[in-house]
């Protein structure tokens, strides 16, 4: 079961890697996080106020957050194509 969190800590890390490398080559890296992280929540919180239309629900938790605010947009694609996988 450690070699599962070791995994999923390695493949964060590259994931925040992959996406740090081009903000750092633009003009405003930090621009461009924050506007990646806000989409992110965005996108979380129109997923969770429209659940009761579409049917898809997104738990906002610590690491639903966490996760969209870091990752952005894909990571909430991740979320709901887990939610489909193991509905």
């Amino acid at each position: 079961m450690k070699l599962w969190g070791y995994g999923a800590a390695v493949l964060l890390a590259v994931a925040f890697l992959a996406m740090l490398v081009p903000a750092c080559k633009s003009r405003k890296p930090f621009r461009l996080l924050l506007l990646n992280g806000l989409a992110g929540i965005t996108a979380l919180a129109v997923i969770d106020l429209t659940a009761k239309f579409t049917g898809m629900y997104l738990p906002v938790n610590p690491w639903t957050a966490a996760g969209s605010a870091l990752y952005g947009m894909p990571a909430v694609g991740g979320f709901l194509v887990l939610q489909i996988l193991f509905r």
